[in-house]
């Protein structure tokens, strides 16, 4: 009865409570199905992009391939930039099979690859990592030796090639300050490389590489695997000359070592025509290749003299200065050149003409402010015409000008002309210009107009200066100077282009026409003869400004800034040039003696170059150079006919009848009435000393080299044509073959002579 009544018990239904307990379960499990369901519709509906981009994060290794930056060129095609191919090795340690091989990696590789065994040796131990950087862009021939040796011992899965590019500036330091470089990104940091960083960039590609699920590289053959393949950028075509420029260099680099400017030397040579710049050049530099060495061995040797902070500061001073592009970047007080100026604002308004006069005793006055003096005082210039006055740069003549055209006028023209305002020229670091740079028309005074009429207590910088310049040789138009012509795209079709832009008109053509004539005579007899060019007419302006915001230099004199600035042909204008020389260290800083030869030189080479034809008067064609021909194996008569048909003389050595030597050598230049030896009978030339020359007046050093046995050429402008002798006197600045070489008898010394010309 007992076991019945026990199962009877068993079996009874689920009580209420039961049933509540049950329900609540499976609502639970029902609550947890929604939600896993929910959970998945989730992974796969919305983030079904999230979690396939980590799944492929966890199978694939991705490296970004620097882009192919465009290139640089000049405006015949001529490469000042370029990206060229190189790569980087990547290393997997956790792949190198066994510690043989990791010994081996860090005794071969750092000779191989130029890198740190330290450095290396950390990395391999970095079993866990996969992407070491071993070395960065390294070129074609080192990474083809690279990809050798990791066949050659059988370390493929340790080792990955990236592709990469690295910037190449060919020219070295041409065009340095204004071409700028890349950081080790390929990001432009300086010049037209930071300008234009977004128009020579491209697209960045990547490699892709599969992986295990350790996260390790699986094997590969060391090939430059591209998944997306970079994009090259556009190429910038500029309006630079790279012959041009480089013939500017080189004659900034012969002034910098002749004037030893503390602070540097620059020079623009601009297309009057169009505002294109044909060069723009800055010198002391830096190589574009190694843009953080500095080039001034006497900075690098006292950088390498401090230590710490001092180091450091000195070293980046000295950085900051060579990267600088003068021509646009710095102001300096423009001295006498801005006499073109004002005698074109007082032509312009018809306040002055060609037949007005101006007395000058030395000195101008102002009620209220000290005696002004002449450049040329206790002595005068007494009565002069305009274009005299410009030709002698008398100070009291402008003044006297600036007098009559008011503060007002002055100062409206001043702004005209561009002064007040940046040129807008495309390139980075254009100095900013404000009001406490010169004189606005709210406040100038009569007194500013007098010290603003020949240039001084205002500052300009290069570019601004060259501007005015060419508007008033270019016909009376300011234009908007230019260094990119083109941007061109890797296809070859054509992004953008530069047109030429007038900004405004400034001058008449008349008024333009009259101060090109007058500016001529400057330089043809005039202060400005040092610039002076056989067969060419060059119009131009010196000016020699003291740095009166600063002390005394160490010499007991203000620093100054010599300066020249003009054109040619005066009357077609083709090209202007600015050379400007800040803080010569010479005993004689006048822009007449040091910027004006340099100038002559630009002009004496690029003008030939733009095949611009000289035309020669009567007076040049006698002082014309001739072309040695060539008479050895010639009979003693026909060589003698020969050199006289070229206007030269002959000065025979030895008894015979054919000529067996000759000195000159054919194809030499000469002055026309040059001696040329020829040797008969087997003789050979003899050898002679050249004298030392530098410094000695025209005179003494043709003396010189003639009782030696020399030839002289004389390069400058010519003493029959100097009026005053006596006050310029005609030195020599350089020759052509150092003092005391040993040459042949007869060999011809080019002497370059510079008049010593107190013109400010």
């Amino acid at each position: 009865m007992k076991h019945k009544h026990q199962q009877d018990v068993s079996m009874k239904a689920p009580s209420r409570g039961m049933w509540r307990r049950s329900l609540l379960a499976l609502l639970m499990i029902l609550v947890c199905f929604a939600a896993v369901i929910g959970r998945l519709g989730v992974l796969q509906l919305l983030q079904h992009d999230f979690w396939q981009q980590q799944a492929s994060e966890q199978q694939l290794a991705d490296s970004v391939i620097s882009d192919k930056r465009g290139d640089i060129v000049d405006r015949n095609g001529v490469v000042l930039a370029r990206s060229v191919e190189v790569a980087t090795v990547i290393m997997m340690p956790g792949e190198i099979p066994n510690d043989a091989a990791r010994q081996l990696i860090c005794d071969e590789l750092p000779s191989l690859l130029s890198i740190g065994k330290e450095k290396l040796q950390k990395q391999v131990a970095k079993i866990g990592s996969r992407y070491e950087v071993v070395c960065s862009k390294i070129d074609y021939d080192l990474c083809e030796r690279f990809i050798a040796w990791v066949k050659e011992h059988e370390l493929i899965a340790a080792f990955r090639v990236i592709q990469d590019y690295k910037r190449e500036y060919p020219l070295g330091n041409t065009l340095s300050c204004v071409m700028g470089f890349t950081g080790t990104d390929n990001v432009g940091l300086e010049g037209l490389e930071a300008k234009y960083n977004r128009v020579l960039a491209g697209t960045a590609g990547r490699v892709v590489t599969t992986q295990n699920g350790r996260g390790d590289a699986l094997p590969n053959d060391l090939h430059y695997e591209t998944a997306v393949a970079a994009a090259e950028g556009n190429t910038l075509v500029l309006t630079i000359d790279a012959t041009i420029q480089q013939m500017v260099e080189n004659h900034l680099e012969t002034s910098l070592a002749e004037t030893g400017a503390a602070n540097r030397v620059s020079a623009i040579v601009m297309d009057v025509q169009t505002g294109e710049l044909l060069a723009m050049a800055t010198k002391g530099d830096y190589d574009l290749n190694q843009p953080r060495v500095v080039q001034n061995p006497d900075q690098a040797a006292l950088i390498a003299s401090l230590a710490g902070d001092e180091q450091a500061e000195a070293y980046l001073t000295a950085l900051q200065k060579q990267w600088k592009n003068k021509a646009v970047s710095e102001f300096y007080e423009p001295g006498s050149v801005f006499k073109i100026f004002t005698a074109s604002t007082a032509l312009e308004n018809g306040l002055i003409s060609e037949a007005s006069t101006f007395h000058c005793n030395g000195t101008y006055t102002m009620a209220g402010v000290r005696t002004m003096k002449c450049h040329v005082y206790p002595r005068s210039h007494g009565s002069q015409t305009l274009a005299e006055a410009i030709s002698h740069s008398c100070n009291p003549a402008f003044m006297t000008i600036g007098s009559r055209i008011g503060p007002s006028l002055f100062a409206a023209f001043h702004a005209k002309f561009g002064f007040t305002e940046l040129t807008g020229i495309d390139l980075l670091g254009e100095a900013r210009v404000t009001a406490t740079l010169y004189h606005s028309a709210d406040t100038i005074t009569a007194v500013d107009v007098a010290t603003s009429s020949i240039g001084q207590t205002f500052k300009v910088t290069p570019i601004q200066m060259i501007t005015g310049v060419s508007a008033v040789a270019g016909g009376g138009e300011l234009l908007q100077p230019y260094v990119v012509s083109r941007v061109v795209a890797p296809d070859g079709t054509t992004v953008s282009a530069t047109e030429r832009t007038v900004r405004r008109r400034v001058i008449s053509e008349n008024t333009a026409a009259r101060m090109c004539a007058m500016l001529e005579g400057v330089v043809d007899g005039g202060g400005a003869k040092n610039a002076y060019v056989a067969g060419y007419r060059v119009a131009g302006k010196t000016g020699t400004s003291e740095k009166t915001d600063q002390g005394v230099a160490a010499n007991g004199r203000k620093n100054a800034v010599a300066s020249f600035c003009g054109f040619a042909p005066a009357d077609d204008p083709r090209i202007a040039v600015i050379v400007m020389i800040d803080e010569p260290q010479t005993h004689i800083r006048y822009g007449g003696t040091l910027a004006a030869p340099v100038a002559q030189r630009i002009f004496a080479d690029v003008l030939p170059y733009l095949d611009v034809e000289p035309r020669y008067s009567e007076e040049e064609l006698k002082t014309l150079k001739s072309t040695v021909p060539s008479v050895t194996d010639k009979t003693l008569a026909a060589a003698q006919s020969a050199l006289t048909q070229q206007g030269l003389m002959a000065r025979v050595v030895g008894n015979g009848t054919n000529v067996t030597a000759q000195m000159p050598q054919a194809g030499a230049a000469m002055d026309k009435g040059g001696t040329v030896v020829l040797y008969t009978d087997g003789e050979r030339p003899s050898e002679v000393t050249v004298p030392t020359v530098v410094g000695k007046t025209l005179l003494q050093a043709n003396r010189a080299l003639v009782d030696a046995g020399l030839n002289v050429r004389i390069v400058g402008y010519p003493t029959e044509r100097s009026d005053d002798l006596s006050a310029r006197q005609a030195v020599v600045q350089r020759q052509s073959v150092a003092e005391n070489s040993v040459v042949p008898e007869g060999t011809v010394v080019e002497i370059h002579v510079v008049y010593q010309d107190a013109i400010e």
